[in-house]
């Protein structure tokens, strides 16, 4: 498995959502319950400014990875190593430098 080592942005966003069951009972009362048990992964929007010759490099590991293979990426605020894929990114082409903005979805395997 490939590993992402460029920097990102520090202004990167996380996203938790996590996934539950819930079971309408009537009265107003209902039952939630976790819905399996990695419930809880995140999702991260990111944006790298690079120059233009790195952003080849990002674009083809992104493009390598299709949006299908998952690759280790270490998470800035916590810097723990996590598995994650980008199923999306876009190249914002300027004179020297390019920004990219991609999402990375944690994933279990």
């Amino acid at each position: 498995m490939e590993t992402f080592h460029w920097q990102v942005a520090p202004n990167m966003s996380e996203k938790a959502e996590p996934k539950i069951k819930t079971i309408k009972l009537g009265d107003g009362y209902e039952q939630r319950i976790r819905d399996g048990i990695n419930n809880d992964l995140r999702s991260y929007s990111v944006t790298l400014k690079v120059l233009r010759e790195d952003a080849q490099h990002i674009n083809d590991f992104l493009t390598r990875q299709g949006g299908l293979h998952a690759f280790k990426w270490r998470e800035p605020n916590s810097h723990r190593l996590i598995t994650v894929k980008c199923p999306s990114w876009t190249s914002n082409v300027m004179n020297t430098a390019t920004t990219i903005t991609a999402t990375f979805e944690e994933v279990v395997a």
